[in-house]
């Protein structure tokens, strides 16, 4: 879903987007874009947002070369990768997928993971585990096949636990309108 379409994509750390592009964009993208903390945590406080979580696929595997690379570990390390959908009122606001490296995941945070109805930063910090973003990069989408221009983000979340996930997402024009719409209310 998300690895196949970025891997071709221009990543910009998110110093350099937002001297680049930040007041070249709506603000609200750009709040959404550099977000530190739980991005749903953010879009609930900010704009009264709530969101689904609908989960396409988790699976355990390895990470690709670029991905373990973001994550500190070898390519022979088991990982669960989690593809899910964002929702609000049925509607897609943006996908994400996530990789966390299994040497480190608490068993509770698995069985949480399983259930399928929670963001993972959620789950992270409501189980008291301070999460910190590290290596924030800005992605413009340019896909061919599909007619909406999109933004993605990818970061690495780290708990104090030593829990890490490689996350990735992508989010689509129907967010932008969401919040452009309640930013004027």
């Amino acid at each position: 879903m998300i690895a196949d379409l970025l891997e071709s994509q221009t990543w910009l750390d998110a110093p350099t987007w937002r001297n680049t592009y930040a007041t070249k964009v709506p603000a609200s993208l750009s709040k959404v874009l550099l977000v530190t903390t739980s991005l749903t945590r953010f879009l609930e406080q900010h704009y009264a947002l709530n969101l689904d979580v609908h989960v396409y696929e988790q699976a355990m595997g390895f990470a690709q070369a670029a991905e373990a690379a973001l994550l500190h570990i070898g390519p022979d390390e088991r990982c669960l990768r989690r593809k899910v959908s964002l929702l609000h009122r049925n509607r897609v606001m943006f996908d994400a997928e996530s990789i966390l490296p299994l040497d480190v995941l608490p068993v509770e945070l698995m069985a949480e993971l399983e259930a399928g109805q929670r963001p993972l930063a959620n789950l992270l910090s409501e189980r008291g585990l301070c999460l910190s973003r590290s290596d924030l990069s800005i992605s413009h989408i340019q896909d061919h096949d599909y007619y909406e221009q999109r933004w993605a983000r990818r970061s690495v979340l780290r708990s104090e636990s030593g829990a890490t996930a490689l996350v990735t997402e992508v989010f689509h024009e129907a967010l932008w309108s969401k919040l452009n719409y309640l930013s004027s209310r």
